[in-house]
């Protein structure tokens, strides 16, 4: 299996790992490494030096795909997609780079730089002060770009012409966009004290400078009734997925720092249809399950479940984690799941049954992206003996049903 990650030091790195060696059989390995080791640092001669390699499990291998070490070009955003027929990652930096990078050689085929992203700000939001942008969202597709900053900044970009740019302004304090993967011009946002909104960039957005929109949104959520002491429930959305191909009238699962999940059917109301209060801490990331009715979502604080979408029942934890999740990435086949985040792995896990931790990769960075690549297959020997199996069969020519050479008997 691959992965290609981001992190803080603006590094996109590929990490491999051989699904046929198990964590526990990696960790023995490595502790008999440290072991010899020591021994050989020990019985050293005076002035010997004993070179001691990086301590990486077996069957992983960590390898840098492109960049170089700089604060400036941290990785805030990075998502798979295609520029000019070629497979590519397009990645939003810190500096207020999106940059479409080659998946097959890691070389840059496109940047396009947000003037003045850098600048210092200064803006009160809510009895906070916001002191610069980051990019909270982005989605790309053949013909250009979407992307959105904390500052509600819009941007939609086509990759044929700088020119032809279309922008619109949100309210300050977005926390997330995501856009939909079978139209990436189809995106929702919300954030701080702002309700769930979908709109069509090809519509806003217009002109060269962050105005209102020209259109109105396809859909903008209603906040839920108020609670029991008649108070009003503070709004405060941090991500959000869209649950099915529909770009017309989606469903939407929406996490709050409030500690709640919520499911939208935006041809039905507009609150929620469903609205679950989930653990103790901030949901702070979510990611839709393409395979079962499940959202995985991750707090603050290390936690990552797995939640029904029918019922809004937790069905799984998963445990090992150190420090709060920054992204997570699920398999082709759905049976696994993949997470990074502060502490620095990457950490596969069963998706299902006991949810154990399967691998393990150390990034050396604070990670802030994953992607799971699916063109790369896990072939186990098994499988290619019983697909060479299959094939033969499957050569062999069928003969035709022998004729019952038996007569039958006379009826008297």
């Amino acid at each position: 299996m691959r992965f290609y990650t981001g992190d803080e030091a603006g590094l996109i790195k590929v990490v491999d790992i051989d699904h046929k060696v198990s964590l526990l059989e990696a960790q023995s390995k490595a502790a008999k490494k440290v072991r010899a080791d020591a021994k050989a640092k020990i019985n050293a001669k005076p002035g010997e030096k004993v070179e001691i390699a990086d301590n990486i499990l077996s069957g992983v291998e960590v390898n840098n795909f492109s960049g170089s070490v700089s604060k400036e070009r941290t990785v805030q955003q990075m998502i798979t997609g295609s520029y000019e027929d070629e497979q590519a990652f397009f990645v939003a930096r810190k500096n207020g780079d999106i940059e479409a990078l080659s998946k097959a050689t890691g070389q840059s085929l496109y940047v396009y730089s947000e003037p003045d992203f850098t600048e210092n700000i200064s803006v009160k939001h809510k009895g906070k002060y916001i002191n610069g942008r980051n990019y909270v969202g982005l989605g790309a597709g053949k013909e250009g770009f979407v992307s959105c900053s904390n500052m509600g900044e819009v941007r939609f970009q086509r990759f044929e012409d700088a020119n032809s740019a279309g922008m619109m302004k949100l309210p300050v304090g977005v926390v997330k966009m995501r856009s939909h993967k079978d139209k990436f011009t189809l995106f929702a946002a919300g954030g701080h004290e702002q309700e769930l909104s979908i709109w069509d960039a090809e519509t806003a957005c217009s002109g060269d400078s962050y105005l209102e929109p020209v259109s109105e949104p396809l859909f903008r959520s209603q906040n839920v009734e108020d609670d029991w002491l008649g108070l009003r429930v503070p709004v405060w959305i941090t991500d959000m997925q869209f649950l099915d191909a529909n770009t017309t009238n989606p469903q939407m699962a929406v996490s709050t720092g409030h500690k709640h999940i919520r499911i939208y059917d935006t041809k039905a109301q507009r609150r929620p249809v469903h609205s679950w209060e989930i653990g103790k801490n901030p949901i702070l990331h979510t990611l839709a399950s393409h395979v079962k009715p499940e959202l995985f979502i991750s707090d603050n604080l290390g936690n990552m479940q797995q939640l029904d979408l029918r019922n809004g029942k937790i069905v799984g934890s998963y445990k090992g984690i150190a420090g709060a999740v920054a992204d997570m990435a699920l398999s082709e086949d759905g049976k696994k799941v993949a997470e990074v985040g502060l502490d620095r792995f990457l950490r596969v896990y069963e998706a299902d049954g006991m949810r154990r931790m399967l691998h393990r990769a150390y990034i050396k960075q604070r990670v802030t992206a994953v992607v799971w690549d699916w063109d790369v297959k896990d072939i186990d020997q098994v499988d290619i003996d019983r697909q060479e199996t299959e094939d033969i069969w499957e050569s062999m020519e069928t003969l035709g049903k022998k004729p019952n050479k038996r007569k039958a008997k006379e009826v008297v």
